[in-house]
C-alpha cells in the first residue's frame, strides 16, 4: 500500500482486543466512541443475536434428537456439522429481520428505510430538507457520493456544511452525518 500510495481508514469498535502494538504506515485507525456500536453496526442491533438464537435452537434440537437416540455425547459436534448448522441458521435470518435491525439503528434516512434503497435518494430536489441532519436525504446523498465516487473529503465536507448550514453541529456526535465528519475530518 505504501508503494502504491494508497491510504486506508479503518473504522474499529472499542473492544479491548482491537489494539495493535505498532503504527501502520498507510492505515489510519479510528475507534468508535464507547457505546456507539449499536448505532453504527446494524449487525450488533439484532442480526447477530438472531443468527445465534437460530443456531442454538438447531444445536439444542440436535442434542435432544441424539439423546432420544441413546447417544451419550449429545453435545459433541464436528466442525463440518457446525458449519452446516451455521449456514442453515444464517439462511433462516429473514430479510425483514435484517431490514428491521438496520432501521433500528437510525443510520439511514427515513426515506431510504421506507422506500428500500438508494433509488429514493438519487433524484432528490435540492430543496429537500429534513429537520435533523441524520434524516436529511440530500445529506445522505452527499455521503453516498463521497463513499462511492472520487469526491474528496474536503469537498464532501463543504457540500455538507453548505447544505446543512446551522444544522451541521460538531457536538452532535450521535448523528451519522456528524459522525462521518468527526471520523474523516480530524
Amino acid at each position: 500500500m505504501n508503494q502504491a500510495k494508497r491510504h486506508i481508514l479503518l473504522l474499529v469498535d472499542n473492544f479491548s482486543g482491537h489494539s495493535i502494538s505498532y503504527e501502520p504506515s498507510n492505515i489510519r485507525l479510528e475507534f468508535f466512541e464507547p457505546n456507539m456500536t449499536p448505532f453504527v453496526q446494524p449487525c450488533d442491533a439484532g442480526i447477530i443475536r438472531c443468527f445465534k438464537a437460530l443456531y442454538r435452537r438447531n444445536f439444542s434440537r440436535r442434542a435432544i434428537d441424539l439423546d432420544e437416540a441413546g447417544d451419550r455425547e449429545i453435545y459433541k459436534i464436528d466442525l463440518l456439522k457446525a458449519m452446516v448448522m451455521a449456514k442453515e441458521a444464517w439462511r433462516s435470518v429473514t430479510p425483514e429481520t435484517i431490514q428491521n435491525c438496520w432501521n433500528h439503528t437510525h443510520i439511514q434516512p427515513e426515506s431510504y428505510a421506507v422506500n428500500g434503497g438508494l433509488d429514493s435518494l438519487v433524484d432528490l430536489p435540492s430543496s429537500s430538507q429534513s429537520t435533523t441532519p441524520h434524516t436529511d436525504p440530500l445529506a445522505w446523498k452527499i455521503i453516498y457520493e463521497f463513499a462511492t465516487t472520487d469526491l474528496s473529503l474536503p469537498n464532501a465536507e463543504i457540500q455538507l456544511k453548505a447544505h446543512l448550514g446551522n444544522r451541521f453541529i460538531d457536538a452532535d456526535s450521535g448523528h451519522p452525518v456528524v459522525l462521518m465528519h468527526q471520523l474523516y475530518c480530524k
